[in-house]
């Protein structure tokens, strides 16, 4: 009786609440609902980056002791929050397989006729919302950054590359019911979870010894990427009426072919040349 309890507490608090089950994504009237919204953003985001890197004197002076309480709490803020952003976005999932038993499809594909200019509600659409807005919220990940002023820590043209273009990405995503969303919030906010669990480790002074692992995980997301690509093409050109967000879709395959290139660049740079040190 008490699992039964615990399990209708979870499903309650991540898919039954109605801010979450009545959540709707309304242009024009839902915070962020524009695409005006990630353009401005980025915009600020590129401005403030690029003076913040010509002029770094513009920047306030934190100590040491500070930077790394503010860096410790934003990671280990955006850990649990994508940790939570998982489950939910999950449990949405499963709540939908089971109110649609007889039809999984749209786990890959969504009927173009059905998701395509209809309203985008529900508890996934809720957690997708959440996953966006959380992509501004890192924003702060290259201000600690560029505070730290650290030599060994410096920006890398992927960082904010990534950093940038990811909210245009994700309001593309919520906003034309894109296929495989779901998808994609999860396997992010998986990664994320250990990414930020390793810069909070780090920031309170422990070095974890999986850096390596974080990198191969991200890698491994973009090749996952392309697995969910050609499962979407596929359902596309031999479904009836197609599915909903494709043209975004080409778009994201582009997007994480040229962060995969990136990525593995910075690994070699990373870890073949450590390796190579080592060995001589």
């Amino acid at each position: 009786i008490m699992k039964d309890l615990d399990t209708n507490i979870v499903h309650y608090w991540l898919v039954g609440h109605p801010i979450i089950s009545q959540f709707e994504f309304k242009h024009g009237n839902t915070f962020g609902a524009t695409l005006l919204f990630p353009i401005l953003s980025i915009l600020i985001y590129l401005s403030f980056t690029l003076l913040s890197l010509r002029f770094p004197s513009l920047l306030p002076i934190v100590s040491t002791v500070t930077l790394r309480c503010i860096t410790a709490t934003h990671s280990l803020t955006l850990c649990i929050l994508s940790l939570i952003m998982v489950v939910g976005c999950g449990v949405s999932v499963i709540h939908e397989m089971a109110a649609n038993v007889h039809d999984w499809n749209w786990i890959i594909c969504y009927n173009r006729l059905n998701y395509e200019n209809a309203l985008l509600r529900g508890p996934i659409v809720f957690w997708s919302y959440v996953f966006y807005i959380s992509k501004i919220l890192e924003f702060l990940d290259t201000l600690l950054i560029l505070l730290s002023r650290s030599r060994s820590r410096r920006l890398s043209f992927l960082h904010v590359y990534h950093h940038a273009l990811v909210p245009l990405f994700c309001y593309f995503g919520i906003a034309t019911g894109q296929s495989m969303w779901h998808v994609g919030v999860i396997t992010n906010a998986s990664v994320h979870v250990l990414m930020y669990a390793y810069y909070f480790l780090f920031s309170i002074g422990k070095k974890p010894r999986w850096k390596k692992l974080v990198t191969n995980v991200q890698i491994g997301q973009f090749m996952f990427c392309f697995v969910c690509f050609g499962a979407v093409m596929y359902y596309h050109f031999t479904s009836e009426f197609g599915c909903s967000g494709i043209g975004v879709w080409f778009y994201t395959f582009c997007f994480n072919v040229s962060l995969l290139a990136l990525f593995l660049n910075f690994h070699f740079k990373t870890y073949a040349k450590n390796n190579s040190k080592k060995t001589s």
